[in-house]
Order: structure tokens, then sequence, then C-alpha cells
């Protein structure tokens, strides 16, 4: 029986569950995460495109819907945060090829001028190259490195180069990490910093950080915390980290120049990995490298693993004429940042 996703404009009912049985739920599918990105950003409003069978929950995922100027985006997620479907073990590909139905139909509707798919799934099988092509737009391939924590933290600390392992255990000797949400304006400021340097860059709104570092009431704790290393007072890095009960990302992080000196960006990730160990979860993700061979050092240098995954950037093939100049215009604004490896 072929399935079809229908959408929704809020979690279904059976989603904790559903969070609860696919070993590939992160962070991204927290509902809470969804609610803070709504309330953060007017522009985006919510749909759930769910797949059942006889009135069960089989899977699905969230689609935010970005209004400008009459014309519509479709995100899944924003900021390219993980959109792999959850589903039930073992039905995995169906919901699969049935979310990327509902997707595709979803641009047709709306006459969507572009977006993005980011099909990052830790653990399960990986997204069928035929249910990402039901969605028009050109598929990209991204990486994540990947800490693994299934053996533990010893067997993690193991896997770390006897250089990192050198440089840890020095720097911490003089340096103090901490969870401090209240320092995220400080943090924040240390990130936009650095950021000017970054072409395209695009912060999130310093409101949605603060509302990420709030506890939802869902069970599960805020759907972020925030990470400090101070010498003394000082503040020398910090990182927000995204949080699940399996897996957790540093989603941005901001540092002062002294944090190279110190050594403290390695201490800040690495305190992180032993912060998420002590709290259960089985992996830890450290994002991508964004094709900087020092960054992919650095955190190969972690015991990271790279796990590549697909990225489909919707296109403008449903839209009018008005539509296909907006997303031309946008393409053009792109020249230069880093979208991914063509496949």
């Amino acid at each position: 029986m072929t399935l079809a996703a229908r959408c929704l404009d809020a979690p279904p009912p059976g989603w904790r569950e559903l969070l609860a049985v696919d070993p590939a739920a992160a962070y991204a599918q927290r509902p809470a995460l969804w609610a803070s990105l709504t309330a953060a950003l007017p522009s985006l409003s919510l749909r759930c495109l769910v797949v059942e069978e006889e009135g069960s929950l089989l899977g699905g995922m969230p689609v935010f819907v970005e209004r400008r100027g009459g014309f519509h985006w479709l995100h899944v997620l924003p900021y390219l945060l993980p959109g792999a479907p959850l589903a039930r073990p073992g039905r995995h590909a169906e919901v699969d090829a049935a979310a990327g139905a509902g997707l595709a139909e979803l641009q047709r509707e709306l006459r969507a001028v572009g977006g993005e798919w980011a099909l990052y799934r830790s653990a399960g099988p990986p997204v069928a190259p035929a249910a990402l092509a039901l969605p028009t737009g050109e598929t990209r391939m991204l990486e994540a490195a990947v800490v693994d924590l299934e053996a533990g933290i010893e067997a993690a600390w193991a896997r770390l180069d006897r250089k990192t392992r050198h440089d840890l255990r020095q720097a911490r000797a003089r340096l103090a990490v901490a969870e401090e949400a209240e320092a995220v304006d400080e943090v924040y400021a240390l990130h936009l910093a650095q950021a000017r340097a970054w072409p395209a860059h695009a912060a999130p709104p310093l409101a949605l950080c603060r509302r990420l570092l709030e506890d939802p009431g869902d069970g599960f704790g805020p759907v972020a915390r925030l990470f400090t290393v101070r010498r003394g007072r000082d503040l020398l890095c910090g990182a927000l980290v995204l949080d699940q009960p399996r897996e957790s990302m540093p989603w941005w992080s901001g540092a002062d120049p002294e944090a190279r000196r110190e050594r403290a960006f390695g201490v800040l990730l690495w305190s992180v990995v032993e912060w998420a160990a002590r709290a259960g979860r089985v992996r830890v993700s450290l994002g991508g490298s964004a094709g900087s061979a020092p960054v992919a050092a650095f955190k190969d240098s972690l015991g990271a693993r790279v796990q590549p995954y697909p990225v489909r950037w919707l296109d403008a093939a449903a839209a009018g004429e008005p539509g296909r100049w907006v997303a031309a215009l946008q393409r053009r604004a792109r020249a230069g940042r880093r979208l991914g490896e063509k496949t």
C-alpha cells in the first residue's frame, strides 16, 4: 500500500512516542524547538507532514513555511538543522517516500520559490535518492563530524590523538568550564564579532537563543544549553548546544582571540562531549567544517567520524514568473556560499 503524508498545523498525537522509538531522533525533531522558531521568527509558520497507516502514526517531519513579500520558501528545517523524517523502526523507506511526496505537493500548492531539506540522519537507513528527488531542486552533499558515545566516554577519550589528550589535560588545569545560561548575551557578542569575517553568515536571533535556554516543560529539559570556558573571570569562549535525549550538537559558538592561545575551544567541545556522555546521549554532532581543512583536522583530533549527508536545495519550478525572478536573484546572492558538494 502506498502511503501519503497529510499536513497538520501542530505536532500530531503520538509524536513523543515516535521520538522515543526512532534511534535517529535528534534535537531538531523536538516540538519545543519548532515553537521557539515560530515565536522568534514571525515570517515562519509550521506545517507538520505526518504519515499514517489506518490511523496509526508511522512518521513525519516538520516543514516551516516562510512568507516574504507574497512569496513562499519551504525549510526542513531553518538554518540547515536536520530534517530527515522520523519513523517507526523498519518503516523509514516508506515514510521518507511519503514525506518527499508531501513536500513536493507543498511546493506546488504554495508555488514555492526555494528552500531546503537537510537530510542528516545519524542512525538508521539513509534517505533513498528516489525519495529525495520527489521535491524539485538540486541535491548537494554536506558533512557532519560525529563523536560516538555508544561505548562510553572512556572509549571516546581513547580515540583522541595523543597530542590532543596532552593539550586538553594542560589547558583544563588552568581553565574553568561551566554551564551558565545567564552568559548568553556575552557569548553571543563574541559570536557576532567573529561572524563579521564570515561572508553571508546569518546569526540566529538572540531572542531565539534565550528562548531555547528555557525549560519548555516537556520532560526533556531545555532545548539548548550554554557552556562557557573562563580564565578567572575572563570569558574565553562559549557554545550554545542543542539537545535531545539521544544527541547533542554545539550549534553556534563565540570565542575571544585569546581562546586559541589558551586552547580553550578544544576544552569547550570536549567538555560538551563529557556532559553529553554523563547525560546518557549516544552521540554529539560537531557539525560541518565548511570546507576548511584545519577545522576538519581539529574535529578529527577529537575522535569525530565524518558522516556525509544530502541536502535538497528546492527550486522554483512550481512558481510563477515573478517567483522565478526572485529565485534567480537569490541564487546570485548565494554565489560563493558553500552549499555542499555536487552529487
